[in-house]
């Protein structure tokens, strides 16, 4: 869709997060930004930071630069990388 119309930059904002988002399906993004991890689809997620993060992470790919923010705990997320 976006290679069609020329399009230099695509932001997208996932849903759910992480590992089960519908924009994981992206296979070589330039960055991925996980901005902040708060108790949010526990349901889905897990209903613990950790869980939570864990799944989350779930968008880090090999061979891209991932930017966290500094609210989340940065230990599980790199156990993800």
């Amino acid at each position: 869709f976006f290679a069609k119309r020329g399009t230099n930059v695509v932001v997208l904002e996932t849903g759910l997060g992480g590992r089960l988002d519908a924009t994981n399906v992206v296979a070589n993004p330039a960055l991925s930004v996980i901005t902040s991890i708060g108790l949010e689809h526990t349901r889905i997620l897990g209903d613990t930071i950790e869980l939570i993060a864990r799944e989350k992470g779930g968008i880090i790919k090999e061979n891209c630069p991932v930017l966290v923010g500094p609210h989340c705990p940065h230990e599980v997320l790199q156990e993800c990388a």
